[in-house]
């Protein structure tokens, strides 16, 4: 199926929703109750044309074909060739738990920078300690980000897992971020673009010096944000936009 061109300011406007399976043009795609309850809500009608897409890169062009009591149909027109939203910097945040809403703010904002893979972590003075059905909220926060940010991949939020879990699982350019470390110029000793990146943030109360030393000696480098102290939640965001500006997709055409 060739892809169709439409000016990114034209489908950027449309209402977006994703469907969880692969779609060609021609399909008629019954949206699931929270999209179809979305799409009543922003009145939209028989004719009138959205934007689907698949969470794996893909987009598509639909109308909206039949809408009932119980379901809405959209008929799949098109793939679109938009512009490119996915960062080539596969990112990974790895988060500690924070409290409710300031870790929901982080989880949304994420997904706006480009985030593939967001990863909670309690450490030893994490503060919260979110029940397994935060979870769904928390993935729900991303879909959104995502339509909002005009993604075409929703990042996966993960269950909250230790801290020894994080390191150990860590990509091999994995980045902890602590107040004590200096200056984040230390980045710049980093080298050329990896292929994954792993960026940890401590709790509200910081990391111990202890989880320091054990992130060090499993390979992770220690980058420091600054003289200033910040909010576990700013820090996750200037870290992802050093990382994005440095090595994906928010360099020069930033500053032109």
């Amino acid at each position: 199926m060739d892809d169709h061109c439409l000016p990114s300011m034209m489908t950027s406007t449309m209402p977006r929703f994703l469907v969880r399976s692969a779609v060609a043009r021609g399909d008629r795609v019954q949206l699931d109750a929270p999209q179809a309850k979305h799409l009543r809500v922003r009145r939209l009608r028989q004719g009138d044309e959205v934007v689907l897409f698949d969470g794996a890169g893909h987009s598509y062009l639909a109308s909206v074909d039949r809408i009932s009591r119980h379901a809405v149909e959209v008929l799949i027109v098109e793939r679109l060739r938009d512009r490119v939203a996915e960062s080539p910097l596969d990112l990974i945040l790895a988060v500690a738990v924070l409290k409710a809403d300031r870790l929901e703010w982080v989880i949304e904002k994420a997904t706006e920078l480009g985030v593939h893979r967001l990863r909670p972590f309690v450490s030893q003075h994490s503060l919260a300690r979110p029940s397994p059905a935060r979870r769904k909220r928390w993935q729900e926060i991303a879909l959104s980000a995502a339509k909002q940010s005009g993604r075409t991949v929703v990042p996966a939020v993960e269950a909250p897992v230790d801290f020894e879990t994080i390191l150990a699982e860590a990509t091999p350019r994995s980045l902890l971020f602590w107040e004590r470390a200096g200056q984040s110029g230390d980045l710049a000793e980093l080298g050329g673009p990896p292929a994954t990146i792993t960026v940890i943030i401590g709790p509200e109360g910081g990391f111990a010096d202890a989880e320091v030393e054990a992130a060090r000696a499993a390979g992770s480098h220690i980058v420091g944000l600054g003289p200033r102290i910040l909010r576990a939640e700013t820090a996750a965001i200037v870290a992802l936009t050093l990382c994005q500006s440095r090595w994906g997709d928010l360099g020069q055409q930033v500053l032109t």
